[in-house]
């Protein structure tokens, strides 16, 4: 369901920033602050914090979404509750982004990220082009991030052949380690820890991927459940994400039994 546009939040509530202790091979970890409070938001991978960060501007009211996130039938939509933690020092250990973040249209955000004590600047017209460039930049890896920001004046066409909607669908398992799919490691930009917690409660979480569309800078498909052999559409990447993250919030951290036809 679409909702209003309009926000009246304050310029400076639009910036947070992003302390990243540690990345490698899509597994990021840090904290987000918001306005130089001391109190961060620790989190685990790129879902988290996109969760998080979403979370904290809909707490402030603004920018507003524009839908509300869908979630796939026996999933309900996510729940678990948002650490604080105090930490003194806003830097990470690894590196430091600044997000501002402008609109959150077509289930996806627009804004501009900021590195190297703020003296770099790209834009992002998607979740999926922020998760871009933020990898381009941890890895120091400038081509890539000029590559990225290219991409972001012509939705018609990617900066790279991997990037395209597929013709098939692309498996996604949970429960181990999946090989990456349009070069990026999608199980563990949603949780890196749920292969062993599933394998410890003798469960499992599997989908299928169709990508039908790559409008507004992101994606657009069906997401299938196979163990409860439900599927959803999906409007945006991040809103894929946050269906996968919401079926392993009920299996793991709620401990919910499912009762889905198949499950």
């Amino acid at each position: 369901m679409a909702v209003g546009r309009l926000s009246g939040v304050n310029e400076t509530d639009r910036y947070l920033t992003i302390a990243v202790d540690s990345y490698e091979n899509w597994n990021i970890k840090g904290v987000i602050f918001q306005s130089g409070s001391s109190l961060g938001v620790p989190f685990n991978s790129f879902t988290e914090m996109m969760i998080y960060m979403d979370r904290i501007f809909d707490a402030i009211e603004g920018p507003r979404q524009t839908f509300e996130t869908r979630s796939l039938p026996g999933a309900n939509p996510l729940e678990f509750p948002m650490q604080r933690i105090r930490r003194e020092r806003h830097t990470g250990n690894l590196n430091t982004l600044y997000i501002y973040l402008r609109f959150r249209y077509h289930a996806s955000w627009q804004g501009n990220i900021f590195w190297n004590h703020g003296l770099c600047k790209e834009a992002f017209e998607s979740e999926l082009q922020f998760i871009l460039l933020s990898d381009a930049i941890l890895k120091g890896n400038k081509r890539e991030v000029n590559r990225a920001a290219l991409a972001l004046n012509n939705p018609a066409c990617s900066y790279n052949e991997q990037w395209k909607p597929s013709e098939s669908y692309m498996d996604i398992d949970m429960g181990q380690e999946s090989p990456p799919v349009f070069g990026i490691c999608l199980d563990k930009l949603v949780c890196t820890e749920a292969g062993p917690l599933l394998q410890a409660v003798g469960r499992n979480a599997s989908f299928s991927v169709k990508v039908m569309f790559r409008e507004h800078f992101t994606w657009q498909g069906i997401l299938y459940w196979r163990e409860a052999r439900v599927q959803q559409q999906f409007r945006s990447f991040k809103e894929m994400l946050c269906m996968i993250s919401g079926v392993l919030e009920a299996m793991l951290v709620s401990g919910r039994v499912l009762e889905a036809d198949g499950f």
